[in-house]
């Protein structure tokens, strides 16, 4: 996400200082999401987000499911474990509603250990910045300052529409890197972005990050897809929203732990 704190009620997270060490999982969410893997969000995060978590927003189908969101109603799922440095990837398709958002992240955060600071790890499509991806990693430790590294990638160069075409697409994060890839048109594995921990040489390149703002905490796997309250920050990130119904449809989920 962008400059946002994610005020997620402590009700509907779980709280663990030993967070379980799960392995590999791939649901293809026939006729719904596996219950054993994802919990369906129930909640709010307060502004920019302009809409309640709904579970019965989460619309099944033979293979694959749809998040569907509309003025207030939007859609979470979050797993219920807890994962360490693998490959998460996905393919989805969105629609083209302005102020939304349709997002395969990690999040792990204070709410999961006190004292544990916020790390996210973000692959986010927004229709009101056009057929791009969103990349970012995100930390802020409890009670500090906010930091993150985004970047925008066009999907065009890729022969790709996210409006248009089912996207496969993923990261892989390790203790020294984080990759970020797609599948072009023709089907061959594309490298998007890549950044680097620090190699403490006292000097940060434009493609590394901090060593103490590394993710390095197990963390949830989440997929959601919401519209923004059209407040300052709101209109910023993701955009004015309008009010309209809004899809998003993913077709599986995978995690391959390393």
């Amino acid at each position: 996400m962008k400059n946002t704190t994610k005020l997620i009620c402590a009700a509907f997270c779980f709280v663990s200082t030993s967070p379980v060490h799960a392995g590999y999982f791939k649901d293809d969410f026939s006729w719904g999401f596996n219950s054993g893997i994802w919990s369906a969000r129930t909640g709010t995060n307060g502004s920019p987000f302009g809409c309640a978590f709904t579970p019965g927003m989460v619309s099944p189908s033979s293979h694959g499911i749809t998040l569907v969101l509309n003025q207030g109603s939007c859609a979470e799922l979050q797993s219920q474990a807890s994962y360490g440095y693998g490959k998460v990837q996905g393919a989805l398709k969105t629609g083209n509603t302005p102020g939304t958002v349709a997002s395969i992240f990690t999040y792990t955060s204070w709410w999961d250990a006190p004292g544990r600071a916020w790390q996210e790890i973000d692959i986010e499509f927004l229709p009101s910045l056009g057929n791009v991806v969103h990349t970012n990693v995100i930390y802020q430790p409890q009670g500090g300052t906010y930091q993150s590294w985004e970047q925008d990638i066009d999907l065009a160069q890729y022969g790709l529409n996210i409006q248009q075409n089912l996207l496969t697409i993923g990261f892989d994060w390790s203790a020294s890197q984080i990759r970020w890839y797609l599948y072009d048109a023709s089907g061959n594995e594309q490298t998007l972005r890549t950044v680097y921990k620090d190699n403490g040489d006292g000097y940060l390149a434009n493609d590394e990050i901090p060593a103490y703002a590394w993710p390095v905490d197990n963390t949830r796997i989440m997929l959601n897809h919401w519209h923004g309250d059209n407040s300052q920050s709101g209109v910023y990130f993701p955009g004015q929203y309008y009010g309209d119904t809004a899809w998003a449809y993913y077709d599986f989920i995978e995690y391959i732990p390393h």
